[in-house]
């Protein structure tokens, strides 16, 4: 047998009988550590994500997301190399936040409403976190800075869509147009929704139904996550990463602190966002852009609970993963960039020189004394080269080499 196969049938077994032991050792911790992820579930998710789930469920049941899908489909198309859908499911991403994108891309998936490479293309860019959370629990709730969330959420969203074109290539396949006329395909999928008898007071209490046990898996990812960081708190391996992220970063003037705050948020946003707000002792600039990676990132436990809807299918979780790394780098460098844009001011730095070479300089000064002229500039030379992008790609997927 190969030395691989062993490794990745007992690398999970060794990890669950660490954390079984670390319960046994610390139990009053662990049950604190739960207490609180229960606490965030019943106070945070339950209030913000179950009408979502259910509004989504009904969505998909009631094929408005294919009613919508049908008008929308060539902008899609064009844009993304998604179906109309994939427009509606990022709107509903938006809006709810995580886990709600993935679960319904992977649903699609699941009812063949959509192909392999299609699924894999949406869900790249149609996970993402909420205004809600952004704007009101980080923004406001832990940095105690409401107008940098509005930042922070343009970045987010702006790093979505960025994943999404960077993915629009993968399968090699380009979605056709219909052979249908718009009337044809409504009464298409009219005859289709009445082709299950089911009516819509069966369809709203599957929807619900759905949506609580959904909420169950979520509340349980949560529990489970935040028992599973305090135990890797106590065992000191927490600090241990940190102070292996420490050596390289401390160049850029980042402290133990605020590497160990970065670590716990790749286990669970909330907590690691709220660590990060408290280090005052670091600029905000740096705390942001970190806070910014993890929201996109999404974190171990949300990472968890996506990976579950889309394992369900034939979606490839590690590309899954990957976009989502990408989706925080990118958020995180936008917020970075676009700070200074957001103080309006030449911001003053003393924590590393790394940062006074990026903004203190006579290139940057004349940027932000002209941004307003220069900055719509930008923004056109950017929709032009994404235009011939888009264009290059699309002839490129109908003309394979």
């Amino acid at each position: 047998m190969k030395k691989s196969k062993l490794v990745i049938f007992f690398m999970p077994v060794f990890i669950v009988l660490f954390l079984i032991l670390g319960i046994i050792i610390f139990p009053n911790e662990s049950i604190a550590s739960a207490k609180e992820g229960l606490n965030i579930w019943t106070n945070v998710l339950i209030p913000s994500l179950l009408p979502f789930i259910i509004g989504a469920n009904l969505i998909v049941d009631l094929k408005i997301v294919d009613l919508i899908g049908f008008i929308i489909n060539p902008v899609t198309r064009f844009i993304f190399n998604v179906s109309g859908k994939g427009a509606l499911v990022f709107v509903i991403s938006t809006i709810s936040g995580y886990p709600v994108g993935a679960k319904l891309a992977s649903e699609l998936r699941s009812n063949d409403q959509i192909s392999k490479s299609e699924a894999q293309r949406l869900v790249s860019f149609c996970s993402t976190s909420g205004p809600l959370f952004i704007i009101g629990a980080v923004a406001t709730g832990m940095f105690q800075n409401s107008s940098l969330g509005y930042l922070m959420i343009t970045c987010h969203y702006l790093a979505s869509i960025s994943v999404g074109l960077f993915f629009r290539n993968h399968g090699k396949e380009l979605i056709p147009r219909s052979s249908h006329s718009l009337r044809e395909d409504i009464q298409n999928v009219i005859n289709a929704r009445y082709s299950n008898n089911e009516g819509f007071f069966v369809l709203f209490g599957n929807a619900i139904f759905n949506a609580v046990n959904t909420l169950l898996m979520i509340g349980g990812f949560v529990i489970v996550f935040s028992v599973i960081f305090k135990i890797l708190s106590l065992f000191k391996i927490i600090f241990l990463l940190s102070y292996i992220l420490y050596i390289p970063l401390s160049l850029f003037g980042v402290t133990k602190e605020l590497c160990y705050a970065f670590i716990s948020g790749l286990f669970e946003i909330t907590i690691g966002c709220n660590k990060i707000a408290a280090v005052i002792s670091t600029p905000e600039v740096l705390r942001a852009t970190l806070a910014s990676f993890l929201i996109g990132f999404s974190g171990l436990s949300i990472l968890a609970q996506c990976c579950n809807f889309l394992a369900k299918t034939d979606i490839n979780v590690g590309l899954y993963i990957f976009s989502k790394f990408l989706h925080g780098t990118l958020a995180g460098l936008f917020t970075f960039l676009l700070y200074p844009l957001f103080k309006s001011t030449i911001l003053v730095s003393n924590f590393s020189s790394a940062y006074n070479v990026l903004y203190n300089n006579s290139i940057w000064n004349y940027y932000i004394e002209n941004y307003k002229l220069i900055l719509p500039i930008l923004i056109i030379i950017y929709i032009l080269v994404s235009l011939i992008f888009l264009e290059k790609t699309s002839y490129k997927i109908k003309n394979p080499s």
